[in-house]
């Protein structure tokens, strides 16, 4: 299938946040600011602890006996050279490859590497892969979508994680035969199609040796997110891989006797940032469960006080993972999302508080893939969303509570011959409950007409009512649209880091 990419709306007029929003169109010091640095920086010239200390030499080793995920054995040595910068982003493993943004995640990471490579400063992309997480609800949301019938496909434990029926453990870890058949058999679909892309029987083929090997979700999540990119400067770290948190033993070890102060120092960024009536990027619970113990594929936070473990033991929470990303690797540019780039906001000062280089943040490209007959003039009228913005059905409920409550205030002064402060009071107190009642009312009718207008895309543009990106899985989508999608989406994203260096963001459509 030939793909041809567009760039459309303005990013900043897009869903993705006040705070992201304004991070875009700062004068300064902000998004377009860090990817003019992303792209023009001087070349580093030491090389990364992972590549070069001793605490890393057993991670460089096991590289050296067949590890497929991209470090040949050229790539390490330029790498422990300082010769080879690495642009990094991730992802936790999700159904089907996880959601669609991690190949724009990936494709923005590469885009970038290639960038500097062709400037004369050779760089590689990195994908840390999250396979420490264990968020399995957020692991088995993605949706893959069968082009031959229009029906979304979901993976089978989905309604019981959220139903809170699995006790929590690490995705990576878990076997790939658990949750992941009703993928294995859309894509085996999507590979007989008449018209299929030989990319589909390549994912196809790859879920049924993991289904028959006994893969983990890890092992088929990077295996998948590398045959996607084939033939691209990408490699691959896990975050449950021991000997990667033993390469950072320097920094666990520093971290130890100031572990309440990382905390306390995000607690308070967070406050700040929350403002007087928000809520912080990191939750209070996270910042505490900043450290975990890994025991029997589970991981168990480490107590404030507890004495750490040694090293290859560790896991770090939502408060240390971009930290001991950073340190280990010494990124020239971190490429994120508007979530990341929220918490990451909040976690600032702890680099400052523990010596840790912060390099450029970047946005990751934001794209649409449409398929055969919707153009990018529907797409723009359906991605506005409802009619409604939600500022303003507070505002039409507020104004509809105040004539009602003055109304039935007259009624009881008029008819009732109450006096004025006890009509006012009992007429403020019912228009409180009523205005709840219309607000809500308003909420509902207005989602449910802009879902009826979505109802008349395919549903792989907006699977659940969600931004495609969030919620279409990776392997689906490229199987459906084939080798051409990376291809396309890498070329989209080289124009995302220009035209946004430039203070240019927009939205891309892939069609």
């Amino acid at each position: 299938m030939s793909l041809a990419w567009r760039a459309g709306e303005p990013l900043a007029a897009g869903d993705h946040g006040a705070r992201f929003a304004a991070w875009l169109q700062a004068a300064s010091a902000g998004a377009s600011t860090a990817a003019g640095q992303a792209l023009a920086s001087p070349a580093g010239n030491s090389a990364a602890p992972l590549f070069a200390a001793a605490d890393g030499a057993a991670w460089r080793a096991a590289r050296s006996v067949g590890a497929d995920d991209g470090w040949d054995a050229a790539t390490l040595a330029r790498a422990a050279a300082g010769g080879c910068e690495v642009v990094v982003t991730g992802q936790q493993p999700g159904f089907l490859g996880g959601p669609l943004l991690t190949l724009h995640k990936v494709a923005t990471a590469i885009a970038l590497a290639e960038a500097r490579t062709a400037a004369g400063r050779p760089a590689i992309a990195v994908f840390w892969c999250g396979d420490d997480d264990d968020d399995l609800v957020e692991a088995l949301s993605p949706v893959g979508w069968d082009p031959a019938s229009g029906v979304l496909v979901r993976a089978d434990g989905r309604v019981a994680a959220r139903a809170g029926s699995f006790e929590r453990r690490m995705v990576g870890a878990t076997p790939a035969a658990r949750w992941c058949a009703p993928g294995a058999a859309l894509l085996r679909r999507q590979a007989s199609a008449p018209d299929a892309a030989p990319l589909a029987a390549a994912l196809a083929s790859l879920w049924e040796e993991a289904l028959q090997d006994g893969w983990t979700w890890s092992r088929l999540n990077v295996a998948a997110v590398r045959r996607v990119f084939t033939g691209r400067a990408l490699a691959v770290v896990r975050g449950d891989d021991p000997d990667l948190h033993a390469a950072a033993g320097p920094f666990y070890a520093g971290i130890g006797p100031r572990r309440e102060r990382c905390r306390d120092l995000a607690h308070e960024r967070g406050r700040l940032l929350a403002g007087p009536a928000g809520r912080a990027p990191v939750s209070d619970r996270s910042l505490d469960h900043h450290l975990f113990t890994v025991e029997a594929g589970r991981r168990r936070p480490l107590p404030l006080g507890a004495p750490l473990p040694g090293p290859s033991q560790l896991r770090p929470g939502v408060l240390l993972r971009s930290l001991v990303q950073d340190w280990l690797l010494r990124p020239v540019a971190v490429v994120a999302g508007p979530g990341e780039c929220a918490y990451l906001e909040q976690l600032e000062p702890l680099y400052d508080a523990l010596g840790v280089p912060r390099c450029p943040l970047v946005p990751r490209l934001f794209a649409w893939v449409l398929p055969p007959g919707l153009d990018a003039a529907r797409l723009a009228t359906l991605g506005r969303g409802a009619t409604l913005t939600a500022d303003a059905v507070e505002q039409l409920a507020d104004g509809l509570a105040a004539r009602n409550a003055a109304a039935l205030q007259d009624v009881l002064e008029r008819e009732l011959g109450l006096p004025a402060e006890r009509a006012a009071s009992l007429a403020d107190g019912r228009g409180r409950r009523w205005r709840r009642g219309a607000a809500a009312l308003l909420r509902d009718e207005n989602l449910r007409q802009w879902r009826q207008r979505l109802g008349e895309a395919p549903g792989c543009v907006f699977p659940d009512g969600l931004r495609q990106e969030r919620r279409l899985a990776l392997a689906s989508a490229a199987a459906t649209w084939g080798d051409d999608l990376a291809t396309t989406i890498i070329d989209a994203a080289h124009d995302h880091l220009a035209g946004g260096a430039a203070g240019r963001w927009r939205e891309y459509v892939v069609s």
